[in-house]
């Protein structure tokens, strides 16, 4: 199944020119032409328990068209955040960054582990397929980031103005992020992403 996901990814990706206007997630829906899947964009994955702040995922891959709203849940009554409860119809959860020139692998390294844990915290999408997808310069190489993250399933596609890197997992719960590429008690570096937050925050009122 997530070989397919990655599949329509890579289509959009191909089709045509992206609108610099638009989120790189907002570009892959828009961009797509042909799918099995659902996608729905910037879905609410949890919810504070006063209502007030949510962490929402850029995409929701899911196998049929569900109206039904989502429902959220805590575990234990201490717990801050209500999470997404389980639904058949949920398969994935695709991401993606953009980065900009030269911009140092630590921070990249940062975003992608603050992706993945984020969305791990989460029992229900820890449990779906997930992607993600890089955006970057054409002359950057994320090979050995990539490869310690998602080992043999992960591709590239370059164009002539960007590179994209797209990794994947048929199940998050079990990537291995006990190590990684750049030493987590070095000094940071300044952060130069210009697109994407892992854990974005909208008022209680924001539609999914």
């Amino acid at each position: 199944m997530i070989i397919d996901v990655v599949s329509d990814v890579v289509k959009a990706l191909n089709s045509d020119v992206l609108d610099n206007d638009k989120a790189l997630h907002e570009n892959v829906v828009d961009l797509m032409e042909e799918t099995s899947f659902v996608w729905r964009k910037d879905y609410t994955i949890a919810v504070s328990k006063d209502d007030k702040k949510t962490k929402v995922a850029n995409l929701m891959v899911c196998n049929k068209l569900d109206e039904t709203a989502q429902t959220f849940k805590v575990k234990r009554e201490k717990d801050y955040w209500k999470k997404l409860e389980a639904r058949d119809d949920y398969q994935a959860v695709v991401e993606c960054s953009l980065f900009a020139r030269d911009t140092p692998l630590p921070v990249i390294e940062t975003e992608g582990r603050d992706i993945m844990r984020s969305r791990k915290e989460v029992p229900t999408v820890a449990g779906l397929g997930f992607v993600w997808v890089v955006h970057l310069p054409p002359q950057e190489n994320l090979d050995k980031l990539f490869q310690l993250y998602f080992k043999e399933d992960y591709i590239t596609l370059s164009q002539d103005e960007a590179k994209y890197y797209i990794g994947w997992t048929e199940n998050l719960k079990s990537l291995d992020m006990r190590n990684f590429i750049c030493d987590p008690t070095a000094k940071p570096v300044e952060n130069e992403i210009v697109d994407f937050s892992a854990e974005v925050e909208y008022d209680a009122n924001t539609k999914d």
